[in-house]
């Protein structure tokens, strides 16, 4: 592939020094290209770089500017337009990269609702699925069934001890133990004894739950 030629030059006035690269041709705004330091060398990804083997435009300015100011205090100073212009720039840039923002998460928002309501849809379809099998464990007396899909797990659920009333708990005198210099309730005291005489107390407030089916399906199992 023969190079393509580039005839527009970059003087000095138009490349920015960081210590990353270097950023060419700054007058002309959107077009300002980026050469970064490598360990290999100058870098730069314009069109000309990607599909030439020679130098491009970009890599050529900054050698040459390179070459004419190569001490750093020798780089040229800045004048309040220069600084007022690039002042400018970064203010366009940073208005981008706003409506870049707001443009993502627009659709952010958008993709979050349509994961949302898709996800809906299937879980709705898998509750079906999930109360037939968990009637038939029931209807069967079955605690695991081992199927060609996968096996079928139901398992009961301990109640849950909710204490409304420290001070209620405390006063009786039965369930405590002590933190450092500091009364606590024992809660595995607690439970043992509500679980073992079902007796609830002032305050506490004991929430039955259901028991837990769950389901694994074996390598293969889903069609």
């Amino acid at each position: 592939m023969e190079a393509i030629a580039m005839t527009q030059t970059v003087s000095t006035s138009e490349i920015i020094e960081s210590e990353t690269g270097f950023l060419v041709g700054v007058d002309y705004g959107d077009n300002a290209v980026e050469v970064l330091r490598t360990e290999s060398g100058l870098q730069c990804h314009c069109f000309i770089a990607q599909v030439s083997h020679d130098d491009c435009e970009h890599i050529r300015a900054v050698r040459d500017y390179l070459a004419s100011i190569p001490m750093s205090e020798d780089r040229p100073m800045l004048s309040q337009a220069d600084a007022d212009y690039y002042l400018s720039k970064l203010g366009e840039l940073d208005n981008t990269m706003a409506a870049n923002n707001e443009s993502a998460n627009t659709q952010i928002k958008r993709i979050k609702l349509w994961l949302e309501m898709e996800n809906m849809k299937i879980q709705d379809k898998k509750d079906y699925y999930i109360l037939a099998m968990d009637n038939w464990m029931h209807l069967m007396e079955l605690s695991t069934k081992v199927l060609v899909a996968g096996t079928l797990k139901v398992r009961a659920q301990q109640p849950e001890i909710v204490v409304n009333d420290e001070d209620a708990v405390l006063k009786d005198g039965r369930f405590t133990r002590t933190i450092p210099e500091k009364q606590a309730i024992d809660k595995a005291a607690l439970r043992k004894h509500v679980l073992d005489t079902g007796e609830e107390l002032e305050g506490i407030q004991v929430i039955l739950k259901q028991h837990k089916f769950s389901y694994k399906l074996n390598p293969g199992g889903s069609s």
